[in-house]
């Protein structure tokens, strides 16, 4: 019963890997196939015998995860087909594979460095060409290419779970009323805040961006416009905050000739991806496995070297067990 269930699960969403006259075409039992390999279902059971067993069948009935796998055999499985056609060999390390999904693996992570390899010594050859076109889209993305606006914060930080609401909210009053009647901000903070990393700080927090913060609290915060400033209590999800702004910075254009816009970088990316759309082949340039990393890629050309991700843009550990505890997750 398990497997009448489970089956049609991996062939739908298979199939959405590939164009509809190929699918039609496709024997009962592959589940994706390209002009390197099939993808067959008994590739898929033995890939799942890997799972521990009181996982397997929660595991085979998510399409998150079962469309993770595929996508992941479909690029194993594709790029050791072409390893072989081009003569690839896997590295001393990966000698020891010798069948089957370790195999495979060992195939595809020698393909993978000889199509960088490639790309890397065409893209030496038209370098000039390439920064160019890296400069190019420098100047058409400038905006991508601006540090965040940050905020300098001391905080007072009051659980809800540990008092319940109102309490929290009324020892948080306590707390900004001592404060704005000129009662010094730390030793408040040493006596009323629950965050024990900033407590013993005086409250005192590093830079931070608005992502780097609950959106509740980054809401408030950045909408403070002296600096000396202290807020009304803030609900945050986790927490009550009272919050003095110490210190702003805009935000700043990086320039092109920075250290951190390796222009270098993003031109070869350019050129890798190019590379790999000529090749119908190459799972990296087409079909709907390849677009994440594709994607990412992408993204990664056109943001300087050093400067994290809106993702990354979080600040340092105390920040982030604000967020996520004590203070404000």
């Amino acid at each position: 019963m398990r497997h009448r269930i489970l089956f049609p699960l991996c062939a739908a969403l298979a199939s959405s890997l590939f164009c509809a006259p190929l699918r039609a075409e496709l024997p009962p039992e592959v589940l994706a196939k390209n002009r390197w390999m099939e993808l067959t279902r008994a590739d898929f059971d033995a890939e799942l015998q890997r799972v521990p067993p009181n996982l397997r069948y929660e595991f085979a009935t998510s399409p998150r995860r079962v469309q993770t796998v595929l996508n992941a055999m479909l690029v194993t499985k594709t790029l050791a087909a072409q390893a072989k056609a081009h003569g690839t060999r896997a590295g001393p390390l990966d000698a020891k594979a010798t069948a089957g999904r370790e195999a495979d693996r060992a195939l595809a992570s020698a393909e993978l460095k000889r199509i960088e390899a490639d790309a890397a010594a065409a893209f030496d050859k038209n370098k000039a060409a390439y920064e160019a076109k890296a400069k190019e889209i420098y100047d058409v993305n400038r905006n991508d290419y601006m540090t965040p606006e940050e905020v300098r914060l001391s905080d007072v930080a009051v659980l809800v779970k540990s008092r319940g609401d109102e309490a929290a909210k009324q020892r948080a009053a306590e707390a900004r009323a001592k404060i704005v009647s000129g009662e010094d901000f730390a030793a408040v903070a040493r006596e009323y805040s629950d965050d024990p990393v900033s407590r013993d700080k005086g409250g005192a927090l590093p830079f931070v961006t608005a992502k780097g913060m609950a959106p509740a609290l980054a809401k408030s915060v950045f909408q403070m416009k002296s600096i000396g400033e202290v807020s009304e209590p803030i609900r945050a999800p986790s927490a009550y905050h009272v919050v003095r702004l110490e210190e702003r910075r805009a935000p700043q254009q990086k320039p092109l000739g920075s250290a951190r816009f390796d222009h270098a970088g993003a031109a070869a990316a350019v050129h890798r991806r190019a590379a790999r759309s000529a090749d119908p082949g190459d799972p990296r340039g087409s079909g709907a496995a390849a677009q994440p990393a594709r994607d990412r890629r992408a993204r990664q050309s056109r943001r300087p070297e050093g400067v994290p991700r809106a993702a990354r843009a979080e600040a340092p550990a105390e920040i982030e067990m604000t967020s996520r505890g004590a203070s404000a997750a």
